[in-house]
């Protein structure tokens, strides 16, 4: 069986919040057991709502969070376990690439320096070999050469996320984490970075979490598909089963939010009454059963398991067998 590059076993960061110094203290779950994998070369999609935990997980996963439970494994090692030159190699072979393409760059440093920065830190290469990777890497990604000497203010904003990338690049790494990338950019510049990515994926054989509430671009980029709603995991499986054969009414919600040039055929768009609850008091039950238009007694009182309904395609919900199997 071959091991997965990254895993995540009941993983759990819960956030101590404070109502005042008189005020009682209460648990924030962002991020509430869950169980995800990825293979060498694999692009996976993990999408829901602006709070849901999404770049909490992030955060985990690059061992920037420590997590209140669970373990993150990376080629089978946990993390949290890991020995000073084992970090070192770990912090090497994943990278991250950042939601804001502006404020991730420092802006006193050239765009030949900001690139040529993580082989300078991890020690791999300098001098006049740096200056060929640095060029080498900016060309790969839209850049022209003489864009070395500039500096991060006179780029626009798909140019600017073109830096950052090839600066996630420069180290050679097997793992790219993108926490929503191209939510910044106008439209027609996402389709030009997500084009990118989808290319370096490719030639470099990269494995990506791809973060995203937009599920036009996780359909487009990614092999499998993850939903998250309130810190936890309510589907996952292969992208066109999630697509096309989704097993949770959130992910059906979801989905009927994507603008259609031609509407699947029935789907109208489906309007959630209410806001998501607070991840400080959680719904007993299933944590989506406050909005779900199909809730039944069992949801206020039992929490569903993610449960396997065909091969890699796995849901949380009482209900999915009758609901949603096409």
């Amino acid at each position: 069986m071959t091991v997965p590059l990254l895993e995540t076993r009941a993983l759990a960061r819960h956030f101590p919040v404070s109502a005042g110094p008189f005020g009682p203290h209460q648990m924030l779950k962002a991020v509430d057991g869950i169980d995800l994998s990825l293979a060498p070369g694999e692009a996976l999609g993990l999408a829901g709502e602006s709070g849901c935990g999404k770049s909490t997980v992030a955060r985990l996963l690059l061992g920037l969070t420590p997590p209140t439970s669970g373990e993150v494994l990376f080629e089978g090692k946990d993390l949290a376990k890991l020995q000073k030159q084992e970090r070192s190699a770990f912090r090497r072979a994943a990278q991250l690439i950042f939601q804001d393409p502006f404020s991730s760059l420092n802006p006193r440093q050239r765009v030949g320096d900001i690139i040529g920065e993580p082989p300078v830190i991890h020690g791999s290469v300098s001098g006049e070999e740096l200056r060929s990777r640095v060029i080498r890497l900016m060309k790969k990604v839209g850049l022209a050469e003489e864009h070395y000497f500039r500096y991060p203010h006179e780029f626009s904003g798909g140019q600017r996320q073109r830096i950052g990338i090839a600066r996630a690049l420069a180290v050679e790494p097997r793992l790219l984490i993108a926490d929503e990338p191209v939510s910044a950019l106008d439209l027609s510049i996402q389709a030009q970075i997500i084009n990118l990515l989808q290319e370096l994926k490719q030639e470099f054989n990269l494995a990506f979490l791809f973060i995203a509430h937009d599920l036009s671009v996780v359909r487009h980029l990614c092999d499998r598909v993850a939903i998250m709603y309130l810190g936890r995991i309510v589907e996952t499986g292969p992208r066109d089963a999630v697509f096309d054969r989704f097993l949770h009414p959130y992910t059906e919600a979801l989905l009927s939010a994507v603008p259609q040039i031609h509407p699947r055929h029935g789907m109208k768009r489906i309007i959630l009454p209410g806001d998501p609850p607070s991840p400080l008091a959680p719904p007993s039950g299933c944590p989506f059963h406050t909005r779900c238009p199909y809730a039944q007694e069992e949801c206020r009182s039992h929490v569903p398991t993610l449960a396997e309904h065909e091969p890699g395609h796995l849901a949380a919900c009482h209900f999915s067998e009758k609901l949603y199997r096409s």
